[in-house]
Order: structure tokens, then sequence, then C-alpha cells
């Protein structure tokens, strides 16, 4: 903020028409600048607005990975509402684990995220690293709190009651309540109807364009928009309070 714009070359084409290269203080990266005026004659003020392209979030899937998810196996004996096998500790060797594979969406999508925030470890390293400190529930899922803790509060979950939804009772998640967030270069995990699985699944939204979302997508490397899963249940933004782009 208050950075001075200034110009690095200018060209003008055989047709009259004339380009500048701007630079916007000292700041590094990628910069789309739209000038304002009142009255738009020669020597008129003009205000510039420029807007930081967002660091790119990591493309991560879990079915790169096929290690073991938080060291827990799979209950036939107790099938979930959707099917499939429910969650137990792995107490034999006939035991079936399951494996990011099969269980780490919300994992993968946590590694993305903070990826974008300047930790590069794999859904694979925040697995065993969640599994060694008690980051997983008795039923496998993340505790969503667990970036504030390891970064000490430097990446902190934003938690609003407004961002929580249950499509068992219709409550869905406006999207719009995503856009400060992406604008600000702050992608967005959020919650989505898997209709193919007949269960819950999560995916990263990094971006707006037009009335849809773009998502990274931890589980089907084909979709891409938000539009292809249809409403949000919940969203978990974060913040990443040692600055950067946001």
């Amino acid at each position: 903020a208050g950075a001075s714009v200034t110009p690095a070359n200018s060209t003008t084409s055989s047709d009259g028409l004339a380009s500048s290269t701007l630079r916007l203080g000292s700041l590094p990266g990628d910069y789309t600048v739209n000038a304002t005026c009142s009255e738009c004659t020669e020597g008129s003020p003009q205000t510039f607005t420029a807007t930081a392209k967002c660091p790119d979030v990591p493309q991560y899937y879990q079915d790169d990975y096929s290690d073991d998810y938080d060291g827990i196996c799979k209950d036939y004996e107790n099938l979930t509402a959707s099917g499939e096998p429910g969650v137990k500790s792995c107490a034999s060797a006939n035991d079936k684990p399951w494996s990011i594979k099969d269980k780490g969406c919300a994992l993968t999508n946590m590694a993305m995220v903070m990826g974008r925030y300047g930790n590069t470890a794999s859904p694979s390293t925040w697995n065993k690293f969640l599994t060694q400190i008690g980051g997983y529930t008795e039923d496998g899922n993340i505790w969503w709190t667990v970036p504030d803790v390891i970064t000490g509060g430097g990446i902190k979950l934003i938690e609003r009651s407004a961002y929580s939804g249950d499509r068992k009772l219709g409550i869905t998640v406006p999207k719009s309540l995503m856009d400060d967030y992406l604008k600000k270069c702050m992608p967005v995990i959020a919650q989505v109807y898997n209709s193919l699985e007949k269960s819950m699944h999560w995916v990263v939204v990094t971006g707006k364009d037009g009335n849809d979302y773009i998502i990274n997508d931890p589980g089907y490397r084909a979709n891409t928009r938000l539009s292809q899963y249809g409403d949000v249940y919940k969203i978990r933004p974060y913040v990443n309070q040692n600055g950067g782009c946001q």
C-alpha cells in the first residue's frame, strides 16, 4: 500500500497506440494495473489501481499416496450410511489399513493450502506428522486447527458459525462468503457432496471465474470447477498472520 507507480519502458505501435510497462515501487510480482481519471483530459490526474497476481496453490492428488492413513483400519462389520467400511483400530495382521488414497482428501487439501503459505510438505509428510501429534480424531478426521498449533498461530483457521452447514438438514453455505478471501489470494477449503461415492468430499477453492469457482480437487483430476459439485456445506479459510499477499 502506498507504493508509487513508475514507468519502466514505453513503446508506440505503428497505429499510434502507446503502451507502457510500470513498476510498483520495489515490489516483485506480476500486477494488473487499471488507470482512472475524473475528466480524462490531457494533463488530468489519474489514479492507478494495481492488483497482484495470486501465487499458485500446489496441486496434490491423494491417489498418488498409498501410505497408511492415521494408523486406522477398515471396519467391514460397521458400514457407514454410504456403504463404506467404518473405522477401527488396527488390531491384527488381517486388518486392512485405510490409506491416504482412500481417505485423505481433507489431509491433501490442508497440504495444498499450507503449500500456498510456504510449507512444501507433501500429504505423506503431513500424514506422518499428524499421526505423531494426535492431529486426527478417533474417526480419522483431521483437526482443522493443526496449522495454528504447528506454526504458533502464524497460519490460523478462521472460524465462523456461518461457515458450517449440514447436508442432512439442507443447510448450505453461501459461496459468496469465499469471495473476499479469494480476492486476497487466500484459498478456501470447501466441503461438497460427491454424488459418485455418495459421501462428503473436500476441495480447495483457489479463485473465481465469472459466476463459477476454480478448484484443486485432490480426488478427481478432471474436476477443476466448483459447479461440477454444486452446493457447498462447509468452508475452512486460513489467514497467514505473518503477512504476505492477502
